[in-house]
């Protein structure tokens, strides 16, 4: 179901993740990747905009929770931003979102990493 992309840009110490496409093992992997590229390098506060990723199956979902997990272990934190209603109550219904909270936007996750909320 088409290309999926992961985008990194970097703000002081936190590392802001924009997916596009259809989150499944793929998606899901390219992501943990990623996080795996960014907690080697020192980075612990991860932002997920999913705007453009309106799309996760259970294999996205359990792939997510691994990262919440991992980077939690090393004393992390995972933001979620720009999340569907229906993946909302799904975060929600697995309890990813007790883990990872979600914000409406990227800037309101970066305002609350900040200190700034």
């Amino acid at each position: 179901m088409g290309h999926f992309q992961v985008d990194i840009q970097f703000a002081d110490d936190v590392a802001i993740f924009k997916t596009s496409g259809y989150i499944n093992d793929l998606g899901g992997e390219k992501i943990e990747k990623q996080c795996e590229d960014v907690l080697r390098e020192g980075y612990r506060k991860v932002i997920i905009n999913l705007s453009d990723s309106p799309i996760i199956n259970s294999i996205g979902i359990s792939i997510l929770i691994g990262i919440v997990d991992r980077i939690n272990k090393a004393e992390g934190n995972v933001f979620f931003t720009n999340v569907t209603n229906s993946n909302s109550r799904v975060f929600d219904f697995m309890g990813l979102s007790k883990y990872a909270p979600i914000f409406r936007t990227v800037e309101d996750a970066v305002r609350h990493v900040s200190g700034q909320a």
